[in-house]
């Protein structure tokens, strides 16, 4: 279930940098109406203006924060036809991690989708129409070997949109976005000593990755991944998992 972008309104979250940014400017460049929204609310009242955008600072790490975000929209701007649920961190590494990052994980990777989705499925579906595209990871695909909560969070974030796209996508489209190397400023924070694993095949520009986001949201695509690679390295995974397992350690201990 494809969506033409011309005219509509779009959220961006994350939109300060990185790849929330460069999809906040594909999205205007299709035509779109879109309210860029960071947590650094002065980072994004910055770029907001360099690059003629509305803005909106919220912090979707909690659920008020994203049902601010979505009535601030809704009451300035109009109905929402397309929300890209884009924030994310990366904190914490192994079994040291503190429940604290565990927890910041949890609720920006994850449940900043599951927020959205809650608040916003039903207005969508009494709608008619909708869209919903959320950033996890390759990592949710496959894994990030540097951080454990990263990779947690990530494959549940794929999870949910799957979930979401089996029980709504008769009326409302979805997408997940999960690139390998990206350059952001989380590129450094998730790479660590297993950097050759993240970097191996190559690190995209952000605006690679929103022009992958636009088409796929054009078309209705559901698995939205910049990085041919990653199908082939799902596809062995889910083929053979102890023989990925026994690959992965050798790559993450050079032997």
């Amino acid at each position: 279930m494809g969506l033409d972008l011309d005219g509509r309104t779009c959220v961006v979250t994350g939109a300060a940098g990185g790849i929330g940014l460069a999809c906040a400017r594909a999205f205007t460049a299709q035509g779109a109406r879109v309210v860029a929204s960071d947590r650094d609310a002065d980072r994004l009242a910055r770029v907001a203006a360099e690059h003629d955008l509305a803005a909106v600072p919220a912090d979707v790490g909690s659920e008020a924060g994203v049902v601010e975000l979505i009535e601030a929209v809704e009451t300035s701007v109009g109905p929402i036809d397309l929300f890209m649920s884009n924030a994310g961190v990366a904190v914490g590494m192994g079994l040291d991690a503190s429940d604290a990052d565990w927890d910041l994980s949890w609720r920006v990777n994850t449940m900043a989708h599951v927020w959205a989705a809650r608040h916003l499925v039903p207005r969508m579906r009494e709608r008619g129409s909708g869209y919903l595209v959320s950033t996890a990871s390759a990592a949710g695909l496959l894994m990030e070997p540097s951080s454990a909560p990263y990779t947690l969070t990530k494959h549940a974030a794929v999870a949910f949109a799957e979930w979401l796209a089996v029980n709504h996508g008769d009326v409302i489209g979805v997408s997940v976005l999960c690139p390998q190397g990206v350059r952001t400023a989380m590129l450094d924070s998730v790479s660590g000593d297993s950097g050759n694993v993240t970097l191996a095949d190559g690190v995209l520009e952000p605006e690679q990755v929103a022009a992958a986001v636009v088409v796929a949201v054009r078309e209705g695509r559901f698995l939205i991944s910049p990085h041919d690679q990653v199908h082939r390295y799902e596809a062995g995974k889910v083929a053979d998992r102890d023989r990925w397992i026994t690959g992965m350690r050798r790559v993450v201990f050079g032997r």
